[in-house]
């Protein structure tokens, strides 16, 4: 599910300001940017995130302002700045220009100045003040997620309700199907066989049987009541359930495309389609839960 929080902490240091997004992903998908010198605590920073979030793409943004005095140095490389000296005073020579080397000329190597950061930092206060700006971050992230998982939830029970009704409509229709066989049988009978009424009864009632035995829903419509119902429990269960709702989803479909393809019924077929508009939108839906 998509979120933003963001989070700040300081020490007598640093201030640390950490923006994390997440976005829809099927998986837990971790981001980060980072300073160099908090790469470090990458490790820990996942450990946390996996705490609190089971899934989605997750990207952590860490910006770091110093207080007070700057603990970093610019540092001047002397011998490289005497090389590109006498690189430059070789090219003007060389070149025939008469115009003299200038200070803007030797700013084309950067390499001549350098940032030089502290050669080591206390990690565990560093972990401490970005662990509290982490944490801010997660509860705005907890609570918008909170809000849009019980919205995303009233737009499921919508649909599943769809559901139960066309599944109602199929068990109400189940019953007619072996009528319904026996008129098809029967008619075709009256085209093919130049004395339909040498047919014996009970052949067409034996043929019939065997078409009823092998269009038979009655398994597939308890389980597909069964998954319903634990899609439902499940649904009203606290904690990370995206994964257990995406495996009932696949039951499910797999339970309606096997009536589907059974009754040769043009009304359940029609429910069947009905059903299954309902599951993909239910599927989406689902990848985004967590």
């Amino acid at each position: 599910m998509t979120a933003f929080g963001r989070g700040q902490a300081e020490n007598s240091e640093k201030r640390l300001t950490v923006e994390i997004r997440t976005l829809n992903h099927r998986f837990l998908d971790l981001h980060f940017r980072l300073p160099r010198r908090f790469q470090g605590l990458e490790d820990r920073l996942r450990q946390l995130l996996k705490s609190k979030i089971a899934r989605g793409r997750v990207e952590l943004n860490l910006e770091v302002m110093p207080l007070g005095q700057s603990n970093k140095t610019l540092v001047l490389d002397r011998a490289l700045l005497r090389e590109a000296q006498e690189l430059l005073e070789e090219l003007r020579t060389c070149c025939a220009v008469s115009e003299p080397v200038r200070l803007e000329h030797f700013l084309r190597f950067p390499e001549l100045i350098t940032i030089q950061e502290p050669v080591a930092e206390d990690e565990a206060a560093n972990w401490e003040v970005l662990s509290q700006a982490v944490q801010q971050a997660l509860n705005i992230i907890a609570a918008m997620r909170r809000t849009e998982g019980e919205n995303l939830a009233i737009d499921l029970r919508q649909r599943l309700e769809l559901i139960n009704r066309q599944l109602a409509a199929i068990s109400a229709q189940a019953p007619e199907v072996p009528r319904l066989y026996r008129e098809r049988l029967a008619a075709r009978l009256n085209l093919l066989l130049p004395e339909p009424a040498l047919m014996e009864e009970n052949r067409l009632l034996q043929e019939v049987a065997l078409l009823v035995d092998r269009a038979d829903i009655s398994e597939e419509l308890t389980r597909l009541s069964s998954h319903l119902e634990q899609f439902q429990q499940t649904l009203a269960s606290s904690g990370a359930v995206g994964r257990k709702l995406d495996f009932l989803i696949q039951e499910i479909h797999r339970e309606i495309n096997t009536i589907g393809s059974k009754a040769n019924d043009l009304k359940i077929s029609q429910a069947v389609v009905e059903i299954k508009n309902e599951l993909e939108r239910i599927r989406e839906q689902v990848q985004n839960i967590e």
